[in-house]
């Protein structure tokens, strides 16, 4: 008679324990590639803001009135708010967003006099 093949119980948990640390590492992983998307999500929401900014104030100085910046603060899920606060004369304006979820405490701050952008 032949002899069957088979594994035995220490190749299955040797072969589990791989699979277990394996996954443990692609979880990390895949969790900071999140993190990181979620930030670009603050950043980008920060520029849209200001962007924002800079048009709702080029069309007050084409129609005259007073600004009105409620829609520049809407953020995308991963941004709990934006704010905008300027000057008295408008000359300088400054947005900020802050992070929720994952990246909550992460804040992005620019403002229409440069063109860097500030994250902590």
């Amino acid at each position: 008679m032949r002899k069957k093949k088979a594994f035995t119980l220490i190749e299955l948990m040797i072969a589990l324990a791989l699979l277990a640390i394996m996954s443990a590492i692609a979880v990390g992983v895949y969790r900071g590639y999140v993190r990181k998307a979620a930030r670009s999500h603050v950043e980008t929401d920060t520029r849209n803001c200001i962007t924002c900014v800079a048009s709702e104030l080029a069309r007050v100085a084409l129609t005259g009135g007073d600004p009105d910046f409620t829609s520049c603060k809407r953020g995308s899920r991963y941004t709990q708010s934006c704010s905008v606060n300027c000057d008295s004369d408008y000359e300088n304006c400054q947005c900020t967003c802050t992070g929720t979820g994952i990246v909550s405490g992460y804040t992005c701050t620019t403002s229409t006099n440069s063109t860097d952008i500030n994250c902590s």
